[in-house]
């Protein structure tokens, strides 16, 4: 896939969610990238202070599962991924 465009079909917090679609995908042999990154605070005064550690009750995960396929592959991926896990979320301040 290097070289290619890529397009994300998949964004969540959850570790076990992702690994299925990562399943669901390779059955199909849809060529894929899939990795995680911890979510990066707010920027501005302070930033190395997580603003989610003393604003929420329960403690909010902070890494995103990303998958990605090549634009060719966008529908199809779709398709297979579809009702079989959680849709693709954009995560801001609060996630």
């Amino acid at each position: 896939m290097i070289g290619w465009r890529k397009t994300l079909v998949y964004q969540s917090k959850d570790k076990t969610d992702w690994e299925k679609a990562q399943s669901l995908l390779t059955e199909r042999g849809i060529d894929m990238k899939a990795w995680n990154v911890e979510e990066p605070p707010m920027a501005g005064c302070g930033v190395k202070i997580d603003p989610r550690i003393f604003l929420n009750k329960n403690p909010v995960p902070k890494v995103l599962y990303k998958i990605e396929v090549a634009n060719a592959d966008r529908e199809q991926a779709q398709t297979v991924l579809k009702d079989q896990v959680q849709p693709v979320r954009f995560y801001g301040f609060f996630g």
